[in-house]
């Protein structure tokens, strides 16, 4: 399934949806990280379509500088998804941003469960009812039948990756689940958030006003 359609799903999905949330379904983090915290973070989505590249990366690239990360989309150094296709253009890229961290995006598509809701049956009044005969008598003629149904909940899944441009490792990995997303723009606002508030709070990301990693060498400042 193409990316573009994956959008396309998810804004239908938003109009059927009730509340959404997004949340780090899994996440590992590298053991025994000796380098600080990296301050410009380049965003590499890994979509072919331009348009939803490009979509998804300012509204993430946005949402970080409410928290006070610097995060480069990575559509300004090459607009074109097959421009980053080999080494050489992804190493360009880095040299050009000075970042020293990157972030690669996938989005993994929408999946659909479903879940039986069992009939009820809802009285008026409850416990605070009136303790008179004549009074329950009329009032309980207020009694709601519900009845079960098949409901549906959408999840929509996208994985991340960060790895450190100084060693070329893998420090971070997490996979974040939105349920019934609502919007196209809070999904990607929601998934920045969540994702940037792990890598800041593990001190792998700096934001400003955070206290850097305390390395064996002393802190950096």
């Amino acid at each position: 399934m193409s990316i573009a359609r994956i959008f396309v799903l998810l804004i239908l999905a938003s109009l059927m949806a009730g509340c959404s949330s997004t949340k780090i379904a899994e996440s590992w983090e590298a053991p025994d990280i000796n380098e600080p915290p990296a301050s410009r973070i380049l965003l590499v989505a890994m979509i072919k379509d331009p348009v939803t590249r490009r979509f998804f990366e300012e509204h993430f690239v946005a949402e970080a500088r409410k928290k006070g990360v610097e995060v480069i989309p990575s559509h300004k150094y090459a607009p074109n998804a097959t421009d980053h296709d080999e080494k050489a253009e992804i190493i360009r890229i880095v040299r050009e941003t000075g970042a020293e961290g990157v972030i690669i995006a996938q989005l993994k598509g929408i999946e659909k469960e479903y879940n039986y809701v069992p009939s009820r049956l809802d009285w008026f009044p409850d416990a605070y009812g009136s303790m008179f005969f004549y009074d329950y008598y009329y009032q309980s003629y207020r009694a709601i039948y519900r009845p079960g149904y098949v409901g549906a909940d959408n999840y929509f899944k996208v994985q991340l990756r960060y790895f450190s441009t100084r060693s070329e490792k893998l420090l971070w990995a997490g996979n974040t689940v939105t349920k019934n997303p609502r919007s196209v723009v809070g999904t990607i606002e929601q998934i920045a958030d969540e994702v940037l508030s792990d890598l800041t709070g593990s001190s792998l990301v700096k934001a400003k006003g955070l206290i850097r990693r305390n390395l064996d060498s002393g802190d950096a400042s």
